[in-house]
């Protein structure tokens, strides 16, 4: 697996779209785009951030950080949070939210030096530019639209749903099997977290982030072969390539995982019939043969069950301007059996499924962008 320092930024996730692989766009989940705290504010404020440690997996993520008073005052502040914005505008695209709080949809969780840590969660809803949680309020309606929304958008009065459709909160979509308009939702959700931080002078507090990792998920891959060679998914090929920073040694072991399950498919579908003259049947495989290699192997279908796994985490967001002394970021995997590859240099392998790096002086940037690849769990 190759790794390589991340230079470019985009902000932007975007819907995995296989043209005509056999993943349905109904099959797809689009993940959030994480961020960390505003720290940059805190610099405002005259306190400096001496540590930054990230742990990024499949179910968790979590940050640390070190934040000290080199002032001869006290310091009082507020440390903010935003959550990931979610852009509802879109009717086919599936976001994969992993709380089940409608408002702290990630679960986000703080301590500071070990003890527990409130938070105070806001939220509001924008359709271009203009505020409208409102609204959505004196409609009874949730701003995060999953769930029993419909019903609720549908049990309201009809003039308070055309409302709605006139001030362009929500547009109609079709219609039910009865011929009664379908309405979405054209608003995106902002929220965000914050805390009071007290530091005397001197003093110096580790405050700690823990919630749930938002994972992109497709039931099928454009990295297997015979996808990865079509003309017309090549786009989609390459955008993986540079996003993940993907090499030989990554697609080799996609290979593999293809032509192992295709391997098994067809032994477990070999069965040998008796000869109807009762002859013996003849043996399945010599011994010479089956010391032969085994064949690559890449049929049309998804054999092996491949899943693709994406998370996203601005690393830039928020950054302090100044370097912090000490930087540690590690990335685990999950699971042995899945592959790996982002886009970061001087990786050391921590166990068989997580690489950390570490740096001095450091200010991070970019966008990083993980991908698991492998069967479904």
């Amino acid at each position: 697996m190759r790794f390589f320092f991340l230079r470019s930024v985009r902000v932007a996730a975007a819907v995995f779209a296989l043209g005509s692989c056999p993943a349905r766009a109904e099959e797809t989940l689009q993940e959030l785009l994480h961020r960390g705290p505003e720290l940059a504010s805190l610099e405002a404020a005259g306190l400096g951030v001496e540590s930054m440690e990230l742990a990024l997996g499949p179910q968790n993520i979590s940050l640390k950080y070190r934040i000290a008073n080199p002032t001869s005052a006290p310091v009082r502040t507020t440390l903010t949070f935003p959550l990931p914005e979610i852009d509802f505008s879109d009717p086919d695209a599936l976001w994969s939210i992993p709380g089940s709080d409608p408002t702290n949809y990630i679960g986000l969780a703080a301590t500071i030096d070990h003890k527990p840590a409130p938070l105070s969660v806001t939220q509001s809803a924008v359709v271009d530019g203009r505020d409208v949680t409102a609204a959505l309020r004196r409609g009874g309606l949730p701003l995060v639209p999953v769930g029993f929304f419909h019903d609720k958008l549908a049990a309201l009065p009809a003039d308070a749903r055309g409302r709605l459709a006139k001030d362009g909160i929500i547009v109609e979509n079709g219609t039910d099997q009865a011929g009664n308009a379908i309405y979405s939702p054209r608003w995106s959700v902002r929220a965000s977290a914050s805390r009071a931080l007290e530091l005397a002078p001197g003093q110096s507090a580790l405050v700690e982030f823990r919630f749930r990792s938002s994972v992109g998920v497709a039931r099928d891959t454009v990295l297997r072969e015979p996808l990865r060679s079509s003309k017309q998914l090549a786009q989609e090929v390459e955008r993986r390539r540079a996003d993940y920073c993907l090499d030989r040694s990554f697609l080799a072991g996609v290979d593999k995982m293809v032509s192992a399950a295709a391997a098994r498919r067809a032994a477990a579908q070999e069965i040998v019939a008796p000869p109807s003259d009762g002859a013996a049947p003849e043996p399945v495989a010599t011994d010479a043969a089956k010391k032969q290699p085994a064949m690559r192997i890449f049929p049309e279908a998804n054999v092996a069950d491949l899943r693709e796994r994406r998370i996203s985490f601005d690393l830039g967001a928020g950054a302090p301007s100044t370097p912090a002394r000490q930087f540690r970021l590690v990335v685990d995997k999950g699971k042995p059996t899945r592959l790996v590859s982002f886009c970061l240099a001087d990786l050391k392998k921590l166990s068989p499924t997580a690489f950390e790096m570490r740096a001095a002086d450091f200010r991070p940037s970019g966008v990083l962008r993980v991908l698991l690849l492998g069967p479904e769990d």
